[in-house]
């Protein structure tokens, strides 16, 4: 899926540089960070490509303090999991929101009912978790980046195991 990395690993320390200098938001792992262009071509899409990919729910982005978008090597992940869905599985990008959409947050991240019911990922299908207005207590002030939601759906197979998991555990009528 990725491109060759062989040319791209003379922005390693260039890239570092930018890390430093830049002070991005919330990247608690020493990941090497990689601009959007750079991430573009690793791919072989534009840049608009990974913007539309943002604005649709499917990615977040780290933003430095003046908004330029990163990439770590989750989102790298995360990247050729939608390639995969797109090229391999002939999915839209509105077919793989709404497979994010059926991630039951609330069981990977238990909440209380009351919690639930203040929240519109519990209702939505449309839409992942993390791009839902009304947030519950236990995620509204939360950087949905760090989710466990949204970290375990980085990769493909894990959305089938989590699916898995916790649709076929219990009953219809639990589920809603």
């Amino acid at each position: 899926m990725v491109r060759s990395l062989q040319i791209y690993s003379l922005h390693y320390s260039f890239i570092y540089i930018l890390q430093s200098s830049f002070m991005v938001e919330k990247n608690k792992k020493e990941d090497v960070l990689f601009p959007i262009g750079i991430v573009a071509k690793m791919f072989g899409i534009s840049v608009a490509t990974l913007r539309l990919y943002e604005s649709e729910g499917l990615i977040i982005p780290l933003k430095s303090k003046g908004r330029h978008r990163f990439y770590n090597n989750d989102d790298i992940k995360r990247i050729e999991c939608i390639r995969s869905l797109i090229e391999e599985k002939g999915l839209n990008l509105t077919g793989i929101r709404m497979l994010l959409s059926t991630i039951p947050c609330w069981e990977l991240k238990p909440c209380s009912e009351d919690d639930r019911k203040k929240c519109d990922a519990y209702f939505t299908s449309e839409i992942p978790c993390w791009m839902v207005e009304n947030k519950g207590e236990r995620c509204k002030n939360e950087n949905c980046r760090d989710c466990p939601v949204y970290t375990q759906s980085a990769q493909c197979n894990n959305i089938k195991f989590i699916l898995k998991k916790y649709w076929r555990s219990k009953p219809y009528d639990e589920t809603i």
